[in-house]
């Protein structure tokens, strides 16, 4: 491989300050060296502020060689102002002067959308702005609360609530997606803190996450420690499983599934309808609620809709599931899915998601 001169590094580091992708250079004997602009700006570092990064070693097994450098892909752990998290990079090791050499990092993401996206989830992290909200799960009849729905909130600096459908979808395959489940259990943990002062303990708070985050390694782990570090009696926290991501393995999905149903943890089928695979996922994975898609709420006075709740009612009732409606908005509604059988129910009839302190006092009213 060609070795770079100092006039060489200087010409690579100008070409890659105003570069889209996030470029690092790490000297071996002294840290991080330098950073581009786009860099600065995913971990939203201010003039006189850096990263950390966990000492590299050169790696040649699996490595590409040009005629400059020698590369490899891994991940390489990144310590922030009070977050530290792996990062999933190529790095580059260039040849210098005197034998010596410097890695040339390169953060990987799938497109622009996604490094924004990363950025400000670091920014959530770092400032504590990520929460959550409660909705309740009632008795369609009687409006007794039967269970809870908590969903992840992330805000903006003025502290509005972010979509998450902006920023999941393009986060969750990272390894900083992990600090936000840590932080959505923190939020949780106040929640649960409060259920058990009132002696409400009776009733299942459902925590909303992807098909594509419960498979991560360790995930499983992390709720059921979550359930004995809070001493949660069984079926106090459940899972709902999105649709969102396909579950590319279903055997070992139905074993991890298995393990925290086995442990007092029960799993709800959310969005149910919505995709092409609901059905097969009934009779794969060890689910205990069906939640219909709002969709069907939506469009309940159509007779084709009415058929097909129909035909979920009864598949539920044979397989000894329960049935839960999302998306119920007016009392015309409720009437219809009560007709139709259905007894539990969620939307925004029965009550809007809360922030704890809101919930808290209203519950309390």
């Amino acid at each position: 491989m060609k070795v770079i001169e100092v006039e060489q590094a200087q010409y690579l580091i100008k070409s890659l300050q105003h570069h889209p992708s996030p470029y690092i250079i790490f000297d071996k004997k002294g840290g991080v060296e330098w950073l581009n602009n786009s860099a600065q700006y995913i971990f939203n570092l201010k003039d006189d502020e850096s990263i950390s990064i966990e000492p590299i070693t050169s790696i040649n097994k699996n490595s590409n060689t040009s005629e400059i450098a020698r590369s490899f892909d891994t991940d390489i752990q990144v310590k922030l102002r009070s977050i530290e998290f792996f990062l999933r990079t190529r790095i580059h090791e260039i040849p210098f002067e005197n034998n010596s050499s410097f890695f040339l990092i390169e953060a990987l993401a799938n497109s622009e959308a996604a490094l924004d996206a990363l950025r400000e989830t670091i920014s959530c992290l770092e400032n504590d702005r990520i929460s959550m909200a409660f909705q309740k799960q009632v008795d369609i009849k009687t409006g007794e609360i039967i269970g809870v729905e908590s969903l992840l909130r992330l805000l903006d600096e003025e502290g509005n609530i972010i979509s998450n459908d902006k920023l999941i979808p393009l986060v969750e395959g990272e390894h900083l997606f992990s600090l936000v489940v840590l932080a959505s259990l923190k939020k949780l943990k106040d929640f649960f803190s409060f259920i058990n002062s009132k002696n409400l303990g009776n009733f299942p708070t459902f925590l909303n996450v992807s098909a594509y985050t419960v498979m991560q390694e360790n995930f499983t782990k992390i709720i059921l420690d979550f359930v004995e570090d809070n001493g949660l009696k069984e079926n106090q926290l459940g899972l709902e499983i999105t649709e969102t991501a396909e579950l590319e393995d279903r055997k070992k999905a139905s074993k991890a599934f298995e393990l925290l149903r086995d442990n007092g943890v029960p799993l709800a089928l959310d969005d149910f309808g919505a995709g092409y695979s609901s059905l097969s996922y009934l009779r794969d994975l060890p689910i205990s609620l069906i939640k219909l898609d709002k969709n069907f709420a939506s469009t309940i006075d159509l007779v084709d809709t009415k058929e097909l709740v129909k035909f979920v009612v009864n598949i539920s009732e044979n397989l000894n599931l329960d049935m839960l409606i999302e998306g119920i908005e007016t009392e015309e509604q409720k009437n219809i899915f009560l007709e139709l059988g259905c007894k539990k129910g969620q939307g925004y009839f029965f009550h809007r998601p809360e922030f704890l302190k809101d919930f808290a006092r209203n519950l309390d009213e």
